[in-house]
């Protein structure tokens, strides 16, 4: 089994629901969803090197923050930033479990920790 962890020194951010403006266009991320994600996912990819995993057997997360958002919108942003990054995709066949924690702290010593397990 092989074990990769890492603590991203990011504020927390809960997964965005997509936006549909008026007029019937097609629905969007908000803005600020997508930039939190792109620079997750910059700083994900300076630390994991390797190829896409296909079967992830554990995701352990602990998230470090003030007591905002859902348990889980939280860990479905980290699961979209590593998408086609460190996990090939986020759906239960690829990573069928989660281990999650928060912890309260003040706005400035928020992060996330990842622990990424696998064979």
């Amino acid at each position: 089994m092989q074990t990769a962890d890492f603590e991203l020194r990011v504020p927390l951010m809960s997964k965005a629901r997509p936006r549909s403006p008026r007029g019937g266009s097609r629905p969007y991320m908000p803005k600020a969803y997508m930039d939190w994600k792109a620079n997750v996912r910059a700083v994900l990819g300076e630390w994991w090197t390797i190829k896409p995993l296909d079967e992830v057997r554990c995701l352990c997360l602990s998230f470090r923050g003030p007591a905002r958002g859902d348990l889980d919108n939280l860990a479905g942003a980290v699961l979209d930033a590593g998408n086609g990054l460190i996990w090939r995709d986020d759906r239960v066949g690829v990573v069928p479990t989660l281990a999650l924690r928060w912890t309260k702290t003040s706005k400035t010593d928020q992060s996330i920790y990842l622990k990424v397990i696998w064979e």
